[in-house]
């Protein structure tokens, strides 16, 4: 009976040894199944990465180049303006009328495309200046033309679909900026043109001052987001503020030639799509109303910093040193600060090595004359270093 029952167990046991390896190698194949299945994943979604980021490059160009020769041809050659980093320029729906917001030297430009015999309206410029005052973001985007065109088009497109809701609409662009006087004739400029086709246009302007603390009632517009991500990614307030007021001089609406968007001027293609990836898991290129939106450029802005700081540059170990190094790496790559150090975009290693035998002035001063840097990124460090003492106090809070 006993040996009976020590037989069936060792079936038992040896039928289950059995089942248990045939699992054991399924889940083997389940595994390497998984594992092939997330790579191919992968390699398809940087390679729809890879591909958006030309169309979305190659989009906002062509718009750029397309709206540049129509304004031209409008309003002559030398008077052609786009929005650029620290400038928003928006146009009536006939491109005859528009308004230039100088962020930098805080003054509000608005001019009249007319015919030559045409007399000056002083009514017809205070309808304007009081129609900017109430307008929001999205509105203003709305008015950019190549801001709009490029935006339709990757929207019909799905090049680069809406990724979250975003603010714009909450957002003022001049309300409580600008001087509210009624204009006077004796402001208003004239000018008369000669286009290609040989055709004369006269162009009225006014410009407006910005009321004399204008920046920092920009900057207070900003505060909460800056304080509340500067403080979860570990970076000072000020040197927040200091990025932005290089960057954009606060202006919610900057794009570059590159082009970049928003406040910290954020590329999509590339420092967007590493911050995205290192707050959400996954890459994406995101589209201009996305990062146009203060709160997520602020967010994406500051991640990136972090990344910047204590990923590509770790190991840095004096902290004046490793902000002058953050600020290069910002505005012209991580290559290119490698390479002002070692002369190779690679010798990361290298690189910090001569960092840390180095004082942060000598630093700073290698920064600021190092041939290897373009006048872009030399002046870029001291910008910085400037700016960011303006908000110190904010450090605190």
């Amino acid at each position: 009976m006993k040996k009976t029952f020590w037989v069936a167990m060792a079936a038992v046991t040896m039928a289950n040894a059995g089942n248990i390896d045939d699992i054991r190698r399924s889940m083997q194949l389940n595994y390497l199944e998984n594992i092939r299945n997330i790579e191919t994943i992968h390699r398809e979604n940087v390679d729809i990465v890879r591909q958006n980021a030309v169309y979305y490059t190659n989009i906002v160009k062509n718009a750029r180049k397309y709206y540049h020769s129509f304004i031209a041809k409008e309003w002559g050659d030398s008077n052609v303006k786009l929005s650029t980093r620290k400038r928003f320029t928006q146009y009536s729906d006939d491109m005859k009328s528009r308004e230039n917001i100088d962020f930098e030297k805080g003054k509000v430009t608005i001019e009249i495309l007319t015919d030559p015999d045409a007399k000056p309206d002083p009514a017809l410029f205070d309808k304007k200046l009081r129609a900017l005052e109430k307008e929001n973001a999205a509105e203003a985007l709305h008015k950019d033309p190549v801001a709009k065109l490029s935006t339709d088009y990757m929207e019909k497109k799905k090049i680069a679909a809406e990724t979250q809701t975003h603010s714009l609409n909450k957002e003022p662009v001049v309300a409580g900026l600008i001087e509210t006087k009624k204009i006077k004739p004796g402001q208003i400029k004239e000018k008369v043109v000669t286009l290609k086709d040989g055709k004369r246009k006269k162009i009225f302007s006014v410009e407006v001052p910005m009321v004399p603390d204008h920046l920092k009632k920009r900057a207070l517009r900003y505060k909460k987001p800056v304080l509340e991500h500067a403080k979860k990614y570990g970076i000072e307030p000020a040197y927040v503020f200091g990025t932005i007021q290089t960057e954009s001089y606060f202006n919610p609406l900057a794009v570059s030639y590159i082009p970049a968007y928003g406040l910290m001027q954020i590329v999509p293609t590339t420092a967007g799509v590493d911050a995205y990836a290192a707050l959400y898991g996954k890459k994406k290129v995101v589209p201009p109303p996305y990062l146009y939106d203060p709160k997520n450029n602020i967010k994406l802005g500051t991640k990136y910093i972090q990344l910047i700081k204590d990923r590509y540059l770790r190991g840095v170990k004096n902290p004046e040193s490793l902000k002058y190094c953050t600020a290069v790496a910002y505005n012209a790559g991580i290559g290119s600060l490698f390479r002002a150090f070692t002369g190779s975009k690679r010798k990361r290693k290298e690189a910090i090595e001569k960092i840390n035998s180095m004082t942060p002035d000598e630093v700073y001063h290698l920064l600021r004359t190092s041939p290897r840097l373009n006048k872009e990124a030399r002046n870029y460090v001291k910008k910085i270093k400037e700016h960011s003492a303006l908000y110190v106090q904010w450090n605190g809070e």
